[in-house]
């Protein structure tokens, strides 16, 4: 009999997960499920669409005819609503329902709203789907003032965006450094002044208080009393595990659904992967790491050996003009040192972190040329040698 496999999710990850197992000749059936109405489609390219350097044609992850070419049953906008995990069984809002032999939880995460009163009023929204971008271009028609809330990555994409729609953008940003996880200090200054630069203005250690407004946002008030008026407020603070649909299918749930190095659940023949799960105590927001569990968790389904072990992974600014890479640990101790080139005139800052010999970080601003060279060093923990002052110029073969 053919094994039958579920995939419930729709989002980048499922479509990886799908992808990887026809590649590698997987002989059973596969059924997608999804809540969204779409195709799966690559939500990380988003904030280049709402900006216009993007076309919206060319973020479908795969091309129509791919799924009914390799007999996949894809399900949109029908959320599943329960999962019997002791009959792998999947309940759906339309009322649909079928067993499977094996089940994949891949339901992503959503945007995390921080409890502040007025968070829930008409006008305040996340950046998340396609359906964020048209309430933005809608608003762009008719509004004019715009808080982004939240100065990490999505936040600032976002606000660039919003900026390039004719937008009046502002960041509020709750640390001193804007994406303070990435970057240290002085980049985090040059990217501020280079936001600025480009009509975005950032206004840093600005906590949200409350969003103000009775029938539509009107604007937010801060902790230190200030008031800064908006027709839109956008939250990227971060994610949340869409897991509560499982609570009572058997896996095991705590921030995500707790999987092993196989990405396997508690619950036998279930697993899961992405921003919903969650390895040894960390869940992920990027998708390199995902690209990782969806390359083991196809060996495991495939019954061949495979395990997840964490790795540094990069991250790279999606804005136009402002090249910044940063991977590894900048973080410091007694051994481990530092080389930096400054340029201000070019523009251009990079910080090499050296511990033991090996490339332990690397952070670049305003020229990433070496940014896949230095990703490798790091993962690779190759020792430099004689070649850690050559560092900043040239990779050692």
């Amino acid at each position: 009999m053919t094994p039958r496999l579920a995939i419930i999710g729709t989002g980048m990850a499922a479509a990886r997960l799908a992808e990887a197992l026809v590649n590698e000749g997987y002989r059973g059936s596969i059924t997608m499920l999804g809540e969204e109405r779409i195709k799966p489609y690559n939500r990380i390219q988003l904030s280049t669409v709402l900006a216009g350097d993007n076309p919206i044609d060319g973020l479908p992850l795969l091309d129509d005819d791919w799924y009914q070419s390799h007999n996949i049953q894809l399900r949109t906008g029908d959320p599943v609503m329960r999962l019997d995990g002791d009959s792998r069984t999947i309940f759906t809002a339309s009322g649909w329902q079928q067993a499977f032999d094996s089940i994949v939880i891949a339901t992503g995460s959503r945007p995390f709203i921080p409890h502040v009163p007025g968070n829930n009023l008409p006008g305040v929204m996340a950046f998340r789907t396609l359906d964020d971008i048209a309430i933005m271009q809608s608003f762009a028609e008719q509004g004019e003032k715009v808080l982004v809330v939240g100065g990490g990555l999505l936040g600032l994409e976002a606000a660039y965006g919003l900026n390039k729609l004719g937008l009046d953008v502002t960041v509020l940003h709750h640390s001193d450094a804007l994406m303070n996880r990435q970057l240290d200090q002085h980049s985090a200054n040059m990217l501020k002044e280079s936001m600025e630069g480009s009509g975005v203005k950032i206004l840093t250690n600005a906590r949200t208080a409350e969003v103000t407004g009775i029938d539509q946002v009107t604007g937010i008030t801060l902790e230190d009393g200030r008031h800064l008026e908006a027709e839109l407020v956008v939250f990227a603070t971060g994610i949340t595990p869409n897991v509560e649909v499982f609570q009572s299918s058997g896996v095991v749930i705590e921030r995500g659904i707790v999987v092993d190095d196989q990405m396997r659940t508690s619950v036998p023949n279930i697993y899961a992967l992405g921003e919903c799960a969650e390895h040894n105590g960390v869940t992920v927001g990027i998708v390199a790491p995902i690209w990782d569990q969806a390359t083991v968790l196809t060996e495991t389904l495939l019954e061949r050996p495979a395990s997840y072990q964490p790795r540094e992974h990069s991250t790279q600014l999606k804005v136009s003009g402002i090249d910044v890479f940063s991977a590894g640990n900048l973080n410091m101790d007694e051994h481990s040192r530092d080389i930096v080139i400054n340029d201000p005139i070019a523009g251009i800052y990079r910080r090499l972190v050296i511990r033991d010999n090996c490339l332990q970080a690397a952070l670049l601003f305003g020229d990433k040329s070496l940014c896949s060279e230095y990703e490798t060093l790091i993962g690779s923990n190759k020792f430099l040698g004689d070649h850690e002052q050559q560092l900043m110029f040239a990779v050692p073969a």
